[in-house]
Order: structure tokens, then sequence, then C-alpha cells
């Protein structure tokens, strides 16, 4: 791991075995890093021009690594290695796939519901769980959570809007796991699961408009840029 440490950017990539991910005009290249035995997933934005690069990429990657952070230790949440500057982050690789691709046992939904509840425990609220795309699960049904730069962080007491907004997205976290169970493990779900499942409320409809039109707007511009 020492030497992966140390690597530039260009190093890092040459030393990439498999892209999971390969950038585009909002998107970054996210890789597979081997050095003999060390492995490790390269997030990293820095080799794609344009102003989302330069001046969005940035910021979302500061978001995720402060939310790394916060998680430091917690089991389920890949480590933090490095940031490799502002546009690439270096970051523990979890040797499991995506959720709707594999098919866990009774004890992964258990143990996700616990992961989720501790990271809410740590102040953060993930935001990005409903697809189960950012949800994994290995061959012995420990599940992670990865891609944190939709998190939102709980504020200081007396902050109670923004106190308000957090709470909106952990009960978004906990609908995510409601609509995993009901498509996945309808055996484990419950009636609470079902109504849980399509949050209604005014905020959740709100969030959702606001979320497709900032990603349609990101796409425009980062295909213009």
């Amino acid at each position: 791991m020492r030497a992966l440490m140390h690597m530039t950017r260009d190093q890092l990539h040459a030393s990439a075995t498999r892209y999971y991910k390969t950038r585009g005009p909002t998107e970054p290249d996210v890789a597979l890093v081997e050095h003999g035995a060390a492995r490790a997933v390269f997030k990293d934005y820095g080799r794609a021009p344009g102003w989302f690069n330069r001046f969005i990429a940035p910021v979302l990657l500061w978001r995720e690594a402060t939310a790394l952070a916060a998680l430091a230790d917690l089991a389920g949440v890949p480590q933090l290695y490095r940031r490799v500057d502002r546009r690439g982050l270096l970051i523990e690789h979890c040797p499991a796939m995506p959720w709707p691709h594999a098919n866990p046992g009774d004890v992964a939904y258990e143990r996700l519901d616990t992961l989720v509840t501790a990271m809410h425990k740590r102040g953060v609220a993930h935001g990005d769980l409903r697809g189960g795309g950012n949800i994994l699960v290995d061959d012995q049904d420990r599940p992670y959570l990865v891609d944190f730069v939709s998190r939102v962080r709980r504020g200081r007491p007396w902050n109670l809007p923004w106190n308000w907004i957090f709470g909106q997205l952990e009960a978004a976290d906990r609908s995510a796991l409601a609509k995993l169970r009901v498509r996945y493990a309808r055996h484990l779900a419950t009636a609470v699961d079902y109504e849980l499942r399509h949050p209604n409320t005014g905020f959740a409809r709100f969030a959702r408009r606001l979320g497709q039109r900032i990603r349609r707007g990101v796409r425009f511009f980062g295909a213009h840029s």
C-alpha cells in the first residue's frame, strides 16, 4: 500500500487493472488500482477537461472525503486512504458487488439496517441509496455503502432548519432500505416497509423534482463545456 500512497495520477492510472466507470462530462474515472498485493479504488476527475471538472468536481470530492472521514473505522464504509489532489481520491477497495446484482441472504438485510443506523448516529445521511447501486454486499453477506457525494451531515443543535433537512435525508435512507426489502426480499418486508418505500411528503416530491432538474442541467452544461 505504501507505493500506492505515493503514486502520481498518471502512475495510478498506469496501475489500473479495471475501470468500473470511465470519465464523461460529469462523471469521474473510477478504477481498481493494484501494486503487488495492495488494492485500492481511484476516483478521479483530473483527466477530463471542462468547467465541471475545474469547479464542481472538487466540491463533490470534498463532500465525499469529509463524509468518509466522519465515518472512519465504521465497518461497511470504505476507508479514505488519501486525497491525491482536489480532483482525485484514493479509497479502500471493497470486494463486493451492487446489491441489485447479488443474491444476499437474510442476515445481509439485518446488517445493512445496522450499518445505516450507525451512519446516521455519526451524523451522516447518505441521500443516494434508492437505486441500490451504492449499496454493495460481499459473498459473506457483509454490506458496504459507497459514493457519498450526495451526503448531508447533521448540523449543530441550534441549526434547526438544517437538522430538519438532515432528518428528511435520514428518512430517505430508511425508505431506500424498505424499497430494497420489498423488491428483493419480500418475505422480510413489513407493512411499514410498503408504506415507506414511496415517501410522498411535500419535501420528498420537491427533492425528487429538484434532483431531476439539477441532473439534467449538469448533463447539459457538461456536454457543452
